[in-house]
């Protein structure tokens, strides 16, 4: 019975800490500027981890004897824990300003410079983690922690060669460290450099065989190179370690959905919510989240989340979800709402906002739930996706054959829409396709590609020009960055979609528009791991990349077959 007599003694000591607690505040009762009474409360609000009153009383003795350099130490002490404290619940900006200020009272201390670095970088203000870092290692240069914080500053600065050069100084200026191991695997992996990656964090794990980030790490290496079941083991051995690690549920949902386990995938998913990195927030609203039960006499609220694309993609669910109830209400990006008006029938569409439009309120749902979440219950099999037809959004119709009108002045021949870039933050790089490898595509006949591509194109359609004498069409009327309308409506104008992994090809395929997609050798979960089809979306075909980096070969498929499509 170790945990309990561990309980007994730890709540023995609460007991005697609160009686001194007791003693030394009816002393300052009588001698308000007793320093040992007050230093007496600061060491024991520590014990009891009540950072802020320590700091409070261990300031108030030093206001009296200023130069107590164990007052002094003891605030310095406070001062860090409470920073530490205030990191673990992600409040960082109150940890970094806690550690500044035991700074001002310790400035040459190398341990406090370092945690300054590290939480600095977490903050994502990591030039200043970087001077931070090397004012530690100008105290003393042979300190890990030091280099380590380094390490990361350069690693999320993108300057990956760098960074391993930091993380490797760590390794040889003390013992063999995990975290140092892990940190090499991860800027290996955002080098490409997978294989070696995957070594790095096998020798983290070698060293702590519960250092769960790690394991989460491997984990995610293994995706890069998809090895679904070994990708699997490794989440699953990060989940033995803490079965409530967030990031490593939702990772392994990200294996478990690439590899088709659906029903397993999707309540993994599930923790999304969980992960600080996860790009949308919960909504707020008084009704019960559905599970699954019968809606035929219930109406249900559901609220969108993640990117536009996302919504979009999940947004073929709400048409059964609306046969099978008394009734949709959904809260949407406002760019989406009135195509989701025209799309849907039984259902009512709101934009998103904060607060919430009461109107929501007004039609009373009984449940509600996330948009995604509706796959737990209608996309368990791949079978379930045999329902979506091709097509189930709509673009405004009088605007589609405006644009038509406008793009038959081009000539004759197919009107093809073209995307090469994807907008990614983390990944765009890899799914992008440099301009020059279309060359060969765009100058086939019989057709007249338009730029389809988000954002400011033309320095790209002026090279294409400069290079073959090829105009790409770049339809200056349309900004789909300010109107969804317009954006649909020019992709639903259109005869061929050919396009990257990026929002557009969400819209493509869900207006039943023929699109090929193109894929790096490491697509995301919803294109499966060996498919030509699209399960989403049944207008989609789906080109992969054979060797990551290498575009060429795949472009060349791409224009052979176009070639053979228009000829036939």
């Amino acid at each position: 019975m170790p945990t309990n007599n561990r309980r007994y003694k730890q709540s023995d000591l609460d007991i005697r800490l609160v009686e001194l607690k007791s003693l030394a505040l009816n002393i300052l009762a009588t001698e308000p500027k007793n320093t040992d009474a007050l230093n007496s409360l600061g060491l024991v609000s520590v014990q009891l981890k009540i950072f802020d009153e320590a700091i409070g009383f261990f300031e108030q003795a030093l206001n009296i004897t200023p130069n107590r350099q164990d007052y002094i130490n003891n605030l310095i002490q406070a001062l860090e824990l409470s920073s530490k404290n205030m990191c673990d619940l992600g409040c960082l900006p109150a940890s970094i300003q806690m550690l500044e200020k035991a700074l001002l009272l310790g400035p040459n201390n190398v341990i406090l410079k370092c945690r300054l670095a590290f939480v600095l970088g977490l903050s994502n203000r990591n030039e200043e983690a970087l001077v931070a870092s090397e004012q530690a290692l100008s105290l003393d240069p042979k300190i890990v922690e030091a280099y380590e914080a380094q390490g990361l500053a350069l690693f999320n600065l993108g300057r990956n060669n760098l960074a391993i050069k930091s993380f490797k100084k760590a390794l040889e200026c003390g013992k063999p460290s995990a975290s140092a191991y892990s940190h090499l695997g991860l800027a290996y992996r955002a080098k490409g450099e997978i294989k070696g990656a995957v070594d790095w964090f096998e020798k983290a794990i070698a060293l702590d065989k519960n250092y769960k980030q790690a394991y989460n790490n491997l984990g995610a290496a293994f995706l890069d190179l998809n090895e679904l079941e070994q990708a699997e083991v490794a989440f699953e051995n990060a989940l033995a370690v803490d079965q409530e690690f967030a990031e490593a549920h939702f990772n392994l949902s990200r294996a478990l959905l690439m590899a088709e386990n659906f029903e397993a995938g999707w309540k993994q998913h599930e923790w999304r919510w969980l992960c600080s990195a996860f790009p949308s927030t919960w909504r707020e609203f008084p009704q019960a989240m559905w599970q699954g039960e019968d809606l035929r006499n219930k109406k249900i609220l559901v609220w969108s989340e993640q990117g536009i694309g996302d919504e979009v993609m999940f947004a073929s669910t709400l048409q059964e979800l609306a046969q099978n109830s008394a009734g949709v209400v959904i809260e949407c990006n406002e760019r989406l709402v009135p195509i989701f008006k025209r799309s849907f029938k039984n259902v009512s569409v709101f934009a998103r906002q904060d607060p919430s439009n009461p109107e929501i309120k007004n039609i009373n749902a009984d449940v509600q739930i996330p948009l995604a979440s509706i796959c737990n219950f209608y996309r368990k099999t791949p079978e379930n996706f045999s329902s979506l037809r091709r097509g189930y959004l709509k673009s405004d119709p009088i605007l589609t054959e405006k644009i038509k009108l406008r793009y038959s002045s081009l000539g004759n021949g197919m009107k093809v829409g073209i995307s090469w870039k994807s907008g990614n933050p983390i990944v765009g790089h890899e799914r992008s396709i440099p301009i020059e490898l279309w060359y060969e595509l765009l100058a086939l006949k019989g057709c007249h590609f338009i730029s389809v591509q988000y954002g400011e194109p033309e320095q790209d359609l002026e090279r294409v020009f400069t290079a073959t004498g090829i105009r790409v069409f770049h339809d200056n009327l349309v900004s789909p960055i300010n109107s969804a309308e317009e954006w649909f409506s020019q992709i639903g104008a259109l005869d061929h979609v050919i396009s990257v992994d990026n929002s557009t090809i969400q819209v493509s395929g869900s207006l039943g528009i023929p699109t090929w997609t193109l894929l790096s050798s490491t697509p995301e979960w919803r294109f499966g791991l060996k498919r030509s089809d699209h399960l989403w979306h049944p207008s989609v075909q789906v080109y992969r990349q054979k060797r990551q980096g290498e575009w060429g070969p795949l472009m060349k498929d791409v224009a052979l077959d176009f070639e053979s499509l228009i000829e036939s």
